[in-house]
């Protein structure tokens, strides 16, 4: 029963794109405090669902639609079993699942009003889009991200932006940039809220989708 209610847990995490998702039974104390996003739902006999989201995750009908649906799962499976709940704690980990709530925070973004795409690159390189950009948006990244740099050195800063009729850009991290295409006028305000709220989260994920590092580099100093 533990492995069906673990691989229920883990497909809510990556329906989601959810930091964790935990089975707390009851006298597992109460939830975390201080940390952002949390959502608990009760699943009978004292326990609950509690939900990592993080700052932002997908929109709130879609949140909680998935969160009834899997509370419904895990009730049967328990029921069918007739064993207590047991505490599990599934977690975002690896390259494979980070790349999955990359994608879910572009997800979010591409589901505005209006929007085509929403996609990430990391120095000249794109690292994950909500869908598939096409020729024409893929020919347009490279100018963007000199744009944002341009930008940015204007400002005398190290992140830039840019509001153009049909996009939305930012950069931030180690010239990491953040680009949505739209298909038609936006609201630029809420944009760059929802946008900046984004690039936060991902600040905090694409370190770990970094290569490692090779060799320690060898320091020459010169003879004394």
């Amino acid at each position: 029963m533990i492995e069906l209610v673990r691989a229920r847990l883990e497909e809510l995490l990556a329906t989601l794109g959810a930091r964790r998702v935990s089975i707390v039974p009851a006298g597992g104390g109460p939830p975390p405090l201080g940390v952002g996003g949390v959502r608990t739902l009760p699943l009978g006999g004292g326990a609950r669902l509690e939900v990592e989201l993080g700052a932002i995750g997908r929109a709130s009908d879609e949140v909680d639609r998935a969160l009834e649906e899997a509370v419904r799962d895990l009730r049967e499976l328990v029921r069918a079993s007739q064993a207590p709940w047991a505490a599990v704690s599934v977690a975002s980990a690896g390259p494979v699942r980070i790349r999955d709530r990359v994608r879910a925070y572009l997800g979010a973004l591409a589901e505005l009003h209006g929007a085509r795409t929403a996609l990430v690159s990391v120095r000249d390189k794109l690292v994950a889009a909500s869908s598939e950009p096409d020729a024409h948006e893929h020919a347009r990244l490279p100018l963007l991200v000199r744009r944002l740099e341009a930008a940015a050195a204007r400002r005398g800063s190290s992140h830039g932006e840019l509001v153009d009729d049909d996009v939305f850009a930012l950069s931030f991290w180690h010239r990491a940039a953040l680009v949505v295409f739209f298909a038609d006028a936006y609201p630029v305000d809420f944009v760059r809220h929802r946008a900046r709220m984004v690039a936060r989260e991902l600040a905090e994920l694409l370190p770990d989708l970094e290569p490692d590092p090779g060799a320690p580099a060898v320091v020459l100093r010169p003879p004394s």
